[in-house]
């Protein structure tokens, strides 16, 4: 901008940063999860038992009480329990959020991030959650 030499740099307010997406750093949204794998939790026991949820899309997923993105009923869960991060093929993970009764996969105490692989049982609280991977699934609706 040219100042005129008044002390007003002619900025009224009226303009508004624009985005360069060129500039921004690249965020991966798609191509997470290869489009012909399902990525599912079960919920195997406990409060919810049956219900089951869909991860492909990829991204990081919290597992807790009211507000988490997998509300849980479990009283024995904390309200950020535990995260599962889908970050590329074969990069599926668990880690606990310091919670009060912890987390365990497959009966062993998880901490930072512990890899997930096709049939694991994730246990927070009194809630058993089966991970499923099904390679060359066909989409419906």
């Amino acid at each position: 901008m040219a100042n005129n030499g008044d002390g007003n740099d002619g900025n009224d307010g009226s303009e508004s940063t624009v985005h360069d997406p060129g500039r921004a750093p690249r965020r991966m949204k798609a191509g997470l999860v290869p489009p012909d794998t399902g990525l599912y939790l079960r919920i195997e026991g406990g409060p919810d038992a049956g219900r089951t949820f869909m991860l492909s899309a990829g991204g990081v997923y919290t597992l807790g009480r009211e507000g988490a993105d997998i509300a849980l009923s479990d009283p024995k869960v904390s309200r950020k329990h535990a995260e599962i991060g889908l970050y590329g093929p074969d990069a599926w993970v668990v880690r606990d959020l310091a919670s009060k009764n912890g987390t365990t996969l497959n009966g062993r105490r998880v901490g930072d991030k512990t890899k997930l692989k096709h049939w694991d049982v994730i246990q927070i609280g009194d809630t058993p959650i089966r991970f499923a991977v099904v390679e060359k699934s066909i989409k419906v609706a």
